[in-house]
């Protein structure tokens, strides 16, 4: 998780969010914290904010900053516990799919809860490769593993691919107004000839071999009928042909 967070903290240029919040936030929520990495950076860049981070997990560290808390809670059971007309900004990362299937009424909670003038920014992303030059031939183990975690996904009652226009609409419904969209690329891998992205590439890369069984093992077995024995033979496949080759541009 935390190689994740560097990785898209250098791709943003060091910024923890893009939401103009001001200088002197009180309140921050991080929905899906996680290790808890994200609050704990907020928290130190500004002492003014309560930054509250939740997850289901209890795995975030105990020494933190003063400002910053973890309470275990699900984003799923609403209502949420902050109180109304309360929040300067909710933040969310990666829940697309894995937590996260109904954004509309996940926005509208967020609308509750947030102050007038208060800002929700999702920071998501979508799970399928992607290549701009064709040097990713179709039938490779990557395309392969990308398309059936898709379907395995789908079987089992959740979607990971996203546009940006589906959240843009779901904000829309759940009341948010003045929306706005920013795209970014992120490699698998150190190719990028753009010296900004070769080490976020590095560490995506990292993130995605290290994580690899655990996000395949129960999409494949249980919704795929596949055994761990051909998982296995996919997966080695996947990651000797996958980001480690500067000649696939993903």
């Amino acid at each position: 998780m935390d190689i994740a967070y560097h990785a898209f903290r250098m791709l943003f240029d060091n910024k923890p969010f893009f939401a103009p919040i001001g200088d002197n936030p009180q309140e921050i929520v991080d929905i899906g914290t996680g290790t808890g990495i994200w609050a704990i950076d907020v928290g130190d860049a500004y002492p003014s904010a309560r930054v509250r981070g939740t997850d289901l997990s209890p795995i975030q560290p105990i020494f933190v900053p003063p400002n910053v808390v973890f309470q275990i809670d699900d984003c799923l059971e609403y209502p949420w516990t902050f109180k109304e007309n309360s929040i300067d900004l909710v933040h969310t990362r990666d829940l697309h799919g894995w937590v996260v299937n109904d954004w509309v009424t996940f926005y509208k909670e967020s609308f509750r809860v947030l102050q007038p003038g208060g800002y929700v920014e999702s920071q998501e992303f979508d799970c399928m490769d992607k290549c701009d030059d064709d040097s990713l031939p179709p039938n490779s183990a990557v395309h392969q593993w990308f398309k059936l975690l898709n379907e395995g996904a789908v079987k089992s009652g959740i979607n990971l691919r996203l546009k940006p226009s589906d959240l843009v609409e779901a904000m829309e419904e759940a009341g948010f107004v003045d929306i706005e969209v920013k795209t970014f690329k992120l490699p698998f891998g150190p190719w990028s000839s753009e010296k900004k992205l070769k080490q976020p590439g590095i560490f995506t890369l990292v993130s995605m071999l290290e994580g690899l069984s655990g996000i395949s093992a129960g999409l494949f077995t249980r919704y795929l009928g596949w055994d761990m024995n051909r998982l296995e033979v996919l997966l080695a496949a996947t990651r000797a042909n996958g980001g480690r080759r500067k000649s696939i541009h993903m």
